[in-house]
């Protein structure tokens, strides 16, 4: 449960708010800033892989790279990166001799969150 909370927190602190430029016809065409709140749809899934957790992660960061993923992070066995207003984490941890991967795409538009997730849960 605790992994759960954490995930949805670090998915949904990237992909709460949309920014975007607004030009402002009144005020001589002056450009500026407008933050735009939405819920984020959220796609998850779960594998048991047999692999190390590491390379699991690995892995994760090279599946978020072939799909034009940036902002990408890992930390330990923890990935996480950005796609335009979208966030996933790939989070790996070892069971016994295998590895329970978790994976969750967050964002604004829900058929490119499922696809997203599809991707990333088809090439772990």
């Amino acid at each position: 449960m605790k992994l759960a909370a954490v995930v949805f927190l670090i998915l949904l602190g990237g992909c709460a708010t949309n920014a975007t430029k607004d030009t402002n016809q009144e005020n001589g065409g002056e450009v500026r800033t407008i933050q735009r709140e939405f819920a984020p749809h959220i796609w998850s899934d779960h594998k048991m892989l047999k692999i190390p957790a590491e390379a699991c992660a690995d892995k994760g960061t090279e599946i978020l790279e072939s799909l034009g993923f940036i902002e990408i992070v890992k930390n330990g066995s923890y990935v996480y990166g950005n796609y335009s207003n979208n966030r996933a984490v790939i989070k790996c941890t070892s069971v016994g001799a295998s590895t329970f991967v978790y994976a969750a795409v967050a964002g604004p538009k829900v058929k490119v969150v499922e696809r997203l997730r599809n991707e990333i849960v088809w090439q772990l």
